[in-house]
């Protein structure tokens, strides 16, 4: 029996390597080929189709790893060839018109993959928790920056529509590409993507989370549920340049939402990015974000900034709510506000939520400068049923500098209970320019108007809708303000009450205040547009009426 065994024994082996020749020739061929890349590889840009026709010095093609017959799908050959790329220092380059299937690749810093035309798809039916490529199993960990993990050129198609249910965030975790560094050292996992496309996903485009630093350079998206572009993470940079992004279907454009324990700040940068869609800002104390010509489209724009810095300068955006803002600067933006049509509605809300006594009220801080407030429908305004305000506060501090605020507003600024209101060279020709309501745990104490001047068709541009019972009492002050009589009048609801008016307007009139109703506050001053000789030509307002105040001549 044994003789037998062995006599069999040169076939059982022969049959074993014949079963196994195709993967030992695939890895034959594979070695010569990598052999040649190394020794003889050229390449040439063609800038116009943005296309590469052959292979830098530097670079691999994905063609020199072929397909196993093991392989599932296009994951393992990238998986060696990044593998391969990270070892002998490469780039891993994909031809303009490659299509590849993949489940999750891992990547690490110092990688750069460049593939302008091709396309990655994610597989059918992946799990919640599938990122494309992702650092999460490779993180960097150093006292030092990292070098560049580089995405260029390629499309990330999430295949959403062979995923299963998302829509209420089943899918939160699946993402095209993940940056994620370690925090057990200083050193951040630095990152370039570079005029890619995002588009089709369950969750997210890029999702840059703990101790990363990111620049989307040249990037679009569509179809992204949570955002082509998500920060979750903190510490972490951001950085944002020539992107556009757009709903689709669904969607965000960019969603900044970070919430990581420790606490941590995140700093943002926004440089030229049109957004179809909407775009959300959420940082955590520490945290800056600057934005410089954001263009939002169709949608909203929210805001959470406790304890953080928001600068948004040159910008156009949509209705905008702010929560909790500190310290958030809006400069020479243009707000387009789209009215509700079901229901009253302000375009621009800065409104604090929660903690009222955390920190002093004027801490909760929102300024607008050389900012112009207009409705969507600007130019053939509808008709409307229910209220819409350009601006409502509540609660904190709200300065406007040099701000006009367009037409078609039942009033210009809602003050609910902001403590403190400073508005100067401000313009309104909204119905109504101010209404001002104190509320007990959102106490009003003072409010400025400086150069403020109205030019709707209301008598009564100046609405009083309450005032406090108990010391401090509300501070009204009118200053450096020039106006007709029929703008001069106000509104209250039963009485000023407690409120202490401080003014110093100049009303001009076409006769005697003191034989014509001519409204007032105490301290206004009354001229005529055409003096008389001999005549008085001057009166002061000794009392406060919306309609005929009393008024003395000045001698």
């Amino acid at each position: 029996m044994r003789k037998k065994l062995l006599a069999l024994l040169p076939l059982l082996i022969m049959v074993f390597f014949y079963s196994r020749l195709p993967d030992i020739i695939q890895m034959i061929e594979l070695d010569i080929m990598r052999f040649q890349a190394s020794e003889n590889i050229t390449s040439s840009f063609d800038n116009t189709k943005a296309t590469y026709t052959q292979v830098e010095e530097t670079e691999i093609s994905i063609d020199t790893f072929p397909k196993l017959e093991t392989d599932r799908d296009d994951t393992e050959r990238i998986q060696r060839a990044v593998d391969y790329c990270i070892e002998n220092d490469k780039d891993l380059f994909f031809p303009s018109d490659g299509s590849y299937i993949l489940r999750s690749v891992n990547v690490e810093a110092g990688l750069r993959i460049v593939g302008y035309g091709a396309t990655f798809t994610l597989a059918d039916a992946q799990p919640k928790f599938t990122r494309m490529f992702t650092t999460t199993s490779r993180q960097w960990e150093s006292a030092e920056d990292s070098d560049y993990l580089i995405f260029e050129g390629m499309t990330f198609d999430g295949n959403v529509w062979n995923q299963g249910a998302f829509l209420n965030y089943e899918l939160e975790q699946q993402f095209a590409i993940m940056y994620m560094g370690s925090t057990a050292n200083t050193g951040m996992l630095r990152g370039k993507v570079i005029n890619c496309r995002f588009q089709n996903w369950a969750a997210d485009g890029v999702h840059i989370y703990t101790n990363a630093d990111v620049e989307v350079v040249g990037c679009s998206s569509i179809n992204c549920f949570r955002g082509g572009v998500v920060a979750t993470g903190a510490p972490a940079n951001v950085k944002i340049s020539d992107y556009v992004g757009e709903k689709g279907q669904f969607g965000k454009v960019l969603d900044v939402e970070v919430e990581t324990s420790p606490t941590a700040p995140i700093n943002v940068t926004i440089d030229s990015m049109i957004a179809y869609g909407g775009v959300d800002l959420a940082a955590q104390p520490g945290s800056v974000i600057t934005v410089e010509g954001l263009t939002v489209i169709g949608g909203d724009t929210y805001i959470y900034g406790f304890g953080s810095e928001v600068t948004i300068n040159n910008s156009v955006l949509g209705n905008v709510e702010m929560r909790n803002a500190t310290n958030c600067v809006f400069n020479d933006t243009t707000f387009v506000i789209t009215p509700d049509t079901t229901d009253d509605s302000s375009g621009v809300l800065a409104a604090v939520g929660d903690d009222f006594d955390l920190i002093p009220k004027q801490n909760y801080y929102a300024e607008f400068n050389r900012c112009i407030f207009e409705r969507v429908d600007k130019d053939n305004l509808v008709e409307m049923d229910h209220e819409l305000n350009a601006l409502k506060g509540y609660f904190g501090k709200i300065a406007l500098n040099d701000c006009v605020i367009g037409k078609g507003f039942t009033t210009g600024y809602y003050n609910l209970g902001v403590a403190y209101s400073d508005l100067i060279n401000v313009t309104f020709e909204s119905d109504i320019a101010i209404a001002m309501q104190p509320l007990e745990w959102a106490r009003i104490f003072k409010m400025v108007l400086d150069n403020v001047q109205y030019v709707g068709m209301n008598a009564s541009p100046y609405h009083f809708l309450g005032y406090t019972n108990t010391k401090p009492y509300i501070i009204v002050e009118f200053k450096n303000m020039i106006l007709d009589s029929s703008t001069a009048g106000y509104a209250v609801d039963k009485r000023l009450g407690t409120t202490q008016i401080v003014s110093s307007r100049i009303i001009y009139v076409d006769s005697d205040p003191t034989t014509t109703s001519v409204p007032g506050f105490a301290g206004d001053i009354a001229k005529l547009y055409t003096p008389v000789d001999g005549e008085p030509a001057e009166w002061v307002a000794t009392s406060n009426d919306p309609v005929a105040a009393t008024w003395e001549i000045v001698e």
